[in-house]
């Protein structure tokens, strides 16, 4: 389904560009009126952007509108939202945040009331509102107009959640710990300084505009550096709203989602926890990941790329874990969406249980050669449906043969064309994506 606003991870873009008060308003409108005249509950929280404010005002103007009862959860991280929503029983939950983008973007993503991320169907309607020429929902009147209700308390209830989650970590582990100047500076040292861990942070004093900025799960050099230069056992990098995690080992290497799901698999496996011996992981994977999985008897269920996808296949196919190797990694018997905080916690406690360090739980996985190159075009969907590229892009994955494969997709987020190859041999991955990255760029420049 093509969508004109929405992306793999809701809506995304540049404040006042893309993303305008207008639209935001409108959104709060759809999401704010029942047909059947009940009040409706609706949580909104945003990460440390300094246009979160402006967007939650339009937001919750539009709901307040349509009859709903709004309650601000202030600054706070994407999977509290979703926690939130089931916990706290509302109808919606919005968080308002671009992520791992730049202060200059922002985004908002929905949940519907289980906690999951809205399907593609009610992402259509509300798009279809948003153009509309006429605001044609009724306008709540008098006592039926909703009110905004400051509700920063309620992160309490999901901080409780995280801590219990960790207590039974006991090894006093030495971490460091990036924040990203994001939605984890304000939850992970309340949660990691009530566990039986020595943790360091850094990147946690936002203000605003330095979100991601060189810093987080995108820039992780500096916790690298302070990973090198210290004892420590093993490091975290959040992204921005703290939905995401990558680890850095004690040697100063970025270890990704991939190799997260791997060491949690078979830990879950061991314990007869990983329901049906399977995990989900995306087409973007490693094909080392699933080779490690295969060996240990563990299956994969692929699928589209987006945590919102992962969540639905292990709900439809009734699994425990899943992830992408961007570390969005679901623990689907705790919280239906990726949680960078949950996983750091998931991560720690896997290295106590099996007594071993993340070397040794890694020592059999090895991930093959992968080149990826993003490029940037006009119009993804004319590039994607060219036929002429359509059929090098079989050719150049044929030669690739069993033992390695080309993908070539859209970006959910960005207008970009991700070209990306894996193989036993590097040499054939950059001679493959070159191969059809120089066409894209010759063929629509």
């Amino acid at each position: 389904m093509h969508l004109k606003y929405f992306g793999t991870d809701g809506i995304r873009g540049v404040v006042g560009d893309v993303l305008t008060t207008k639209l935001a308003f409108r959104i709060g409108r759809y999401l704010g009126y029942d047909s059947g005249g009940r009040r409706r509950r609706i949580l909104i929280g945003r990460d440390t952007r300094a246009s979160g404010d402006l967007l939650m005002t339009a937001l919750a103007n539009g709901m307040i509108l349509s009859g709903a009862d709004v309650f601000d959860a202030g600054v706070t991280s994407t999977p509290s939202i979703s926690y939130l929503v089931v916990e706290k029983v509302f109808d919606f939950g919005i968080m308002i945040s671009a992520s791992h983008n730049p202060f200059y973007d922002n985004g908002i993503k929905i949940f519907n009331h289980e906690g999951e991320k809205i399907s593609d169907a009610i992402e259509k309607d509300i798009e279809l509102y948003i153009d509309a020429e006429e605001d044609y929902l009724p306008k709540a009147t008098y006592e039926d107009i909703g009110r905004l209700i400051y509700a920063p308390h309620l992160v309490d209830s999901y901080v409780d959640f995280l801590y219990k989650k960790g207590k039974g970590i006991k090894s006093n582990f030495r971490i460091a710990v990036d924040c990203a100047n994001g939605s984890a500076s304000s939850i992970a040292p309340k949660i990691f300084n009530q566990l039986d861990v020595r943790a360091s942070f850094i990147h946690n004093v936002p203000n605003g505009i330095n979100i991601n900025d060189n810093c987080g799960s995108t820039h992780p050099e500096c916790l690298i550096e302070k990973i090198k230069t210290k004892k420590y056992d093993v490091g975290f990098a959040f992204d921005g709203d703290s939905d995401r995690v990558l680890l850095v080992s004690p040697e100063g290497e970025l270890i990704d989602g991939d190799a997260i799901i791997y060491l949690n698999a078979l830990n879950m496996a061991r314990r007869g926890k990983l329901k049906n011996n399977a995990v989900a992981l995306t087409v973007m994977s490693n094909l080392g990941v699933k080779q490690a999985l295969k060996k240990q008897g563990i299956s994969v269920v692929e699928t589209a790329v987006g945590d919102k996808y992962v969540q639905q296949t292990l709900k439809e196919k009734n699994l425990s874990l899943g992830g992408e190797q961007s570390g969005h990694i679901i623990f689907a018997d705790d919280l239906l969406t990726g949680d960078g905080i949950l996983t750091a916690i998931k991560v720690l406690k896997t290295m106590h249980f099996e007594n071993k360090s993340l070397a040794e739980l890694l020592k059999d996985f090895q991930k093959y050669p992968q080149v990826l190159i993003n490029v940037p075009v006009t119009d993804k969907k004319q590039v994607m449906e060219d036929e002429a590229l359509a059929k090098l892009i079989k050719e150049v994955d044929d030669a690739l043969g069993e033992e390695g494969r080309l993908l070539v997709r859209a970006s959910g987020t960005e207008n970009l064309i991700r070209v990306m190859a894996e193989a036993i041999d590097k040499g054939k991955c950059e001679a493959a994506v070159n191969k059809v990255v120089t066409f894209i760029k010759n063929t629509f420049e």
